[in-house]
């Protein structure tokens, strides 16, 4: 390897091949979480190996298991609009309440709070259905379903 830092991709990869694992070494490989394409699979210079490519580094598992950040979706409602919601994977070992705010849409913005109990469900690999606060004229809510992954 040559003397730039590694990447998650490469440090997974040189891992697992130091490990034996690799079948998983394939496994891993997939570009679903931003991670770019190499050659072939397995190996050094497989898929996600020393000499494929990496691409840039985006949205993947963290060490809860759960994607970061956390999937979200508005439930659908007869507003007309949407609003996300961005939850980083972080929050979920918060022993408080989080209170997170919506994006802008609309001149608006809305708020959710995840509970503790939420966070314990999220980072436990369960999903989430919470409601906003108040915003907007006239004044409207939405809800959220969110997910670890």
């Amino acid at each position: 390897m040559d003397s730039k830092a590694l990447t998650r991709k490469d440090f997974l990869t040189l891992t697992v091949t130091l490990l034996g694992g690799a079948a998983a070494a394939g496994a891993c490989s997939s570009s679903t979480y931003g991670g770019g394409t190499g050659g072939t699979s397995g190996g050094a210079t497989g898929s996600g190996g020393a000499t494929g490519t990496g691409g840039t580094a985006g949205a993947g598992p963290t060490a809860t298991g759960c994607t970061d950040p956390l999937p979200e979706m508005q439930v659908a409602d007869s507003t007309g609009h949407v609003h996300t919601v961005t939850v980083p994977a972080a929050d979920l070992d918060a022993a408080a309440d989080q209170t997170i705010n919506t994006s802008v849409t609309f001149g608006h913005m809305h708020a959710i709070t995840l509970a503790a109990a939420d966070l314990a469900t999220l980072k436990g690999g369960g999903s989430v259905t919470v409601t906003s606060t108040e915003a907007g004229t006239p004044a409207h809510l939405h809800m959220y379903s969110i997910s670890c992954t």
